[in-house]
């Protein structure tokens, strides 16, 4: 199993801006650790009411500049999204950024997409009215297009979003056929999204525990179970009974991390613990070295 991290926490109620991604990846991967996955938000809505389980948004920097700093700081460790929130975008920009990095990187990127943890305020100043009812139907017409522009030499597409004419797009991903895409989530619909059109999946827990607002009643390693499981059928139904689709496990703040041992038993391929709030480098360091020690890297 990959052991990795997720971006520094920062509380929604009281934000703090972003320690520097680059150095971050650069001490894991100091550290020993395999990868390093990084959320995303764009703006902080300051008058619309917050919700459980939102409770406000976090000052996040941007993920893929942040993921460029990143890759070209290292030599070694892999970066994800984790999620991008795909309808906040124009697939067409984030197939031309994904390959990029995917080329400089020599193909240690990979993309995790998902709508979950946004606003509607968010969504719809950057993507217009109404997306954010549609963000899934979006979510997955933009994977078509990226995939397509990332794979054929004459691409076109019409659907509910977008109407392209013949085109074709370099550099293409260094990884065949295409960058991974994964993710987030939790429900049999998302499962069944990664099962037709994705590589992966990324859920998240607290630490053994199902978020209780997800109204699950499993544990996070008898979920995954239950996931692995249920990509298995879907995906031979989708006529992908062959492929292996990873699954990447992101715990909370303040996790055990000896947690990792019951994901990798109920079949995950990675495990990522979230960092603590951190607002220096000093601290990134001291928190990233007292983790990989405690997962004896």
């Amino acid at each position: 199993m990959k052991y990795g991290l997720s971006r520094p926490y920062g509380d929604p109620g009281f934000p703090i801006a972003d320690v520097d991604m680059g150095a971050v990846c650069q001490i894991a991967e100091e550290c020993g650790f395999d990868w390093v996955t990084y959320g995303h938000h764009t703006v902080r809505p300051l008058d619309e009411p917050v919700l459980p389980p939102h409770f406000g948004v976090p000052y996040y920097q941007d993920p893929l500049i942040g993921a460029a700093r990143a890759l070209a700081m290292t030599k070694t460790i892999e970066v994800s999204t984790g999620v991008l929130i795909m309808p906040m975008q124009h697939p067409v920009n984030v197939a031309k950024q994904v390959a990029t990095l995917d080329c400089y990187s020599g193909g240690r990127f990979a993309l995790g997409l998902g709508t979950g943890g946004a606003s509607r305020l968010e969504i719809e100043i950057t993507g217009g009215p109404g997306r954010f009812e549609r963000r899934w139907a979006y979510t997955m017409e933009s994977i078509q297009i990226m995939k397509g522009l990332w794979t054929e030499d004459r691409f076109e597409f019409k659907g509910e979003f977008f109407d392209i004419p013949p085109v074709c797009m370099a550099p293409r991903p260094v990884r065949q056929p295409h960058t991974p895409i994964w993710l987030g989530g939790y429900t049999d619909g998302l499962l069944k999204r990664v099962a037709s059109h994705c590589n992966g999946w990324v859920p998240a827990y607290d630490g053994l525990d199902i978020y209780p607002f997800l109204g699950i009643d499993m544990t996070g390693p008898q979920h995954v179970r239950y996931g692995i499981a249920k990509l298995k059928t879907l995906a031979e139904e989708a006529g992908r009974g062959a492929e292996k689709f990873e699954v990447g496990v992101i715990v909370s703040p303040g996790s055990d991390p000896d947690c990792a041992r019951h994901y990798e038993d109920a079949g995950a391929d990675r495990f990522a613990l979230s960092l603590p709030e951190i607002e220096t480098i000093d601290d990134a360091r001291r928190a990233i070295e007292t983790l990989a020690s405690q997962l004896k890297l």
